[in-house]
């Protein structure tokens, strides 16, 4: 039995989109994660409280798949709950929903807590979960890793600036996707949309970084195009994306 079902709806304004009238991706994973902290607060375990104990919340993993993007001047409904936990990490589940009732897009979630001084993971307390009412599983979900960049490569080069940086003093996670897609052409974003997506988060970015947004591009046999995406700060991972695109 999985915890409880929180649900919000949002009217999708002109900035949340891109140049199709869709939503962007980074703007819904902000809205997604925005919700999870709506129920936060009103469990009574909002940020703040998690933060009191030199705790925050950190997302290591997204597994998202679309039939669509949500468009302008839509509103759409966004349902999550909290699916499990363990001793180091939490499984959240979010569902988007269109005005006509649909599901536009689903995402798995893997969070954890780190020690905000030792910026090293912490071990949950169980009272900062049970509010959720999600049940305690030992066993670890297995997720699948995205697909691997390519030797042949491209890549630009971004500078972390101060917009890009959240409360936990380093890059939002929003951020990553915007990097990513950035570095593929304009026609091919014009004529592909997202079908699957697959981002784990490996080391965090700080202001002032200089970051490599890499990707290789791969045709599948059923048509779509499966893109992979490595952020890194010199020698170091940061975050290893993967997409995969079906035309629009």
């Amino acid at each position: 039995m999985s915890g409880k079902i929180y649900q919000a709806k949002h009217l999708v304004k002109y900035y949340e989109c891109d140049t199709t009238k869709k939503m962007t991706l980074p703007m819904l994973v902000n809205i997604m994660v925005h919700t999870s902290g709506e129920q936060s607060h009103l469990l009574g375990v909002s940020d703040e409280v998690v933060n009191e104990r030199g705790l925050s919340w950190i997302i290591l993993q997204y597994e998202m798949k679309f039939n669509r993007m949500p468009e302008f001047a839509e509103e759409i409904t966004i349902t999550t709950q909290a699916i499990s936990y363990n001793k180091l990490f939490c499984y959240r589940e979010f569902k988007v929903y269109g005005a006509d009732g649909k599901e536009c897009a689903t995402a798995m979630t893997t969070f954890a807590l780190i020690d905000t001084e030792k910026r090293k993971m912490s071990r949950i307390p169980d009272d900062l979960v049970e509010p959720y009412e999600a049940p305690f599983d030992k066993k670890l979900v297995r997720t699948p890793k995205p697909e691997k960049v390519g030797e042949d490569a491209s890549s630009t080069e971004y500078r972390v600036r101060f917009l890009d940086i959240d409360r936990n003093q380093h890059v939002n996670n929003s951020k990553y996707f915007e990097w990513a897609i950035d570095a593929l052409e304009y026609d091919f974003l014009i004529q592909y949309e997202f079908d699957a997506v697959n981002i784990k988060f490996e080391k965090e970015v700080h202001y002032g970084n200089m970051i490599s947004s890499e990707f290789s591009r791969t045709e599948l046999e059923d048509g779509k195009v499966l893109t992979a995406h490595r952020i890194r700060t010199d020698e170091t991972v940061n975050c290893e994306l993967s997409v995969v695109w079906r035309k629009r």
